[in-house]
């Protein structure tokens, strides 16, 4: 917020300039439509629009964290701490970002998933657990986190989480857990594509992020090919304590303790 409040409307207006045209764009027509008359259409709204400078990202490299990392941040808007696990991922286009979100899912996703019976329905431990990749395209960021119930300390919650993350790391999942992601992740993907603007959509994302958009077609066989041992070995090469940064996420008035 500080950055945001500091900012002019010199810097909107610059920020607008440099990325909202229409060369760092993308444009989907999805529909039953005549092709030459949308094209004119497409000319006529958005043709007057000048073209803006290129836009140049420079992504720093970072060095590998070797060591965990512990931090508190303060926060005067929130009552219920919380307790978060992060890890430095690769950025989205690699195939390690998939077998990541798998994961994820693994631990975190519905009632049945790891970390959500074990700690939610189980040991009444925590209000709410979650596990997700957050993709990027230089780096990713892998959290998972939890909130107490009552009085549940902190470091419970970071010993209960690291215990599954470490089941992922030393042992090959299920094959009946395996089957149930690959079901997960066969119906998410016809889902998201089974209407007009669900294709369209994955179409202007994938030219965008990936500059391919024949991945509509490819997408679902790269988490059909990851196998048990790919997600235990993309668990040990990023999921480690050496390389996490821990975070006890608390309300204000805890800063004074």
């Amino acid at each position: 917020m500080k950055d945001l409040d500091a900012g002019t409307l010199e810097d909107v207006i610059a920020y607008n300039k440099k990325y909202y045209v229409p060369n760092n764009a993308v444009l989907v027509v999805a529909g039953d439509i005549d092709v030459n008359a949308t094209k004119k259409m497409v000319k006529d709204y958005f043709g007057p629009i000048p073209k803006g400078a290129d836009v140049v990202r420079n992504y720093p490299g970072e060095t590998p964290i070797t060591e965990e990392i512990r931090s508190k941040a303060y926060d005067p808007n929130i009552q219920i701490p919380a307790a978060v696990i992060s890890y430095r991922t690769p950025g989205f286009k690699e195939r390690d970002a998939y077998v990541l979100d798998m994961i994820s899912t693994y631990l975190s996703d519905g009632r049945s998933s790891k970390l959500y019976k074990k700690m939610v329905d189980e040991q009444k431990q925590a209000l709410q657990v979650g596990a997700f990749n957050v993709g990027q395209e230089d780096y990713g960021m892998y959290l998972v986190f939890a909130l107490p119930v009552g009085e549940t300390d902190l470091n419970t919650l970071f010993t209960e989480m690291e215990e599954e993350i470490a089941k992922v790391r030393d042992e090959m999942i299920s094959e009946n857990d395996y089957q149930k992601l690959q079901n997960k992740f066969e119906n998410q993907f016809v889902n998201s594509n089974s209407s007009v603007q669900g294709i369209a959509n994955s179409l202007a994302r994938n030219y965008l992020l990936y500059e391919d958009t024949e991945l509509i077609n490819k997408e679902i066989e790269i988490y059909r090919s990851v196998t048990r041992e790919e997600i235990k070995e993309v668990a040990n090469k990023y999921l480690k304590p050496n390389q996490r940064a821990i975070i006890e996420y608390l309300p204000e008035e805890a800063a004074a303790n």
